[in-house]
């Protein structure tokens, strides 16, 4: 699993590099204002950060979830028939 992950970052990695590197490789540090008001690019950012997040935090939240025993069924039983009770 640590090597998926690894790989995952790799490519999310090359993906950033493939993005902004280049406006940064021509016009250095003045870019990255430039890339800051860029609607494209803060959208591609929060994609890869989100991806990112996800990379690192989903091997903890399946086990949370599959782990959880019945108040994790009785909190998805409600969600999912949406009907409240109180124990």
């Amino acid at each position: 699993m640590v090597a998926l992950q690894l790989v995952a970052m790799v490519f999310l990695v090359l993906s950033a590099a493939f993005m902004y590197g280049p406006q940064l490789a021509l016009y250095g540090p003045r870019a990255m204002t430039d890339l800051a008001r860029n609607g494209q690019a803060q959208f591609v950012g929060g994609c890869l950060a989100s991806a990112l997040t996800l990379v690192v935090l989903a091997p903890g939240l399946g086990g949370a979830f599959s782990s959880g025993g019945t108040a994790v069924t009785l909190v998805m039983a409600e969600i999912f028939t949406l009907t409240y009770s109180l124990h």
